[in-house]
């Protein structure tokens, strides 16, 4: 009978999976880690009135975040995605609301995405390192300034 893929765990699942069973057996309950950095509740506005958009009519929240990527969010967070283009993000809410569709709402300020991020991947870690290479560039511009005084 062959192996299935589940059957076998890389050797640090397979630890992991021993050490969260023998916590458990020994009654010890897992330690909460405090951040270094104060957690930031992101304050998304409120759905309009039922008078103004009914309850039955999903809403998407369209936004950009603080790396310029277009973020669609599900305005009760069930799901959202970081895209490259604000189009690829109306066609994300459009998809995930059919066949009945959707209203949208465009939001002028700048969030994150606060929960998984469904859309395209590789524009996440691109917005990443978008920053990272600013950072760069503003720190070698400082250096060269600072060396032609």
């Amino acid at each position: 009978m062959p192996l299935q893929r589940r059957a076998i765990l890389h050797p640090k699942r397979r630890h992991a999976k021993r050490f969260a069973v023998a916590r458990q057996r020994s009654g010890d309950s897992p330690r909460v880690l405090s951040t270094p950095h104060p957690v930031e509740v992101t304050k998304f506005p409120s759905r309009p009135d039922p008078d103004v958009l009914s309850e039955a009519i999903p809403l998407f929240l369209i936004f950009r975040n603080k790396g310029g990527l277009w973020v669609a969010r599900e305005s009760e967070g069930r799901v959202g995605g970081v895209f490259l283009r604000k189009q690829s993000a109306l066609r994300f809410a459009q998809r995930n609301t059919q066949p009945g569709g959707c209203a949208t709402m465009f939001l002028s300020e700048c969030f994150e995405l606060d929960i998984e991020n469904k859309g395209n991947p590789l524009v996440a870690r691109l917005g990443v390192a978008r920053q990272f290479l600013l950072g760069l560039a503003h720190r070698f511009l400082k250096w060269t300034h600072d060396r032609s005084l």
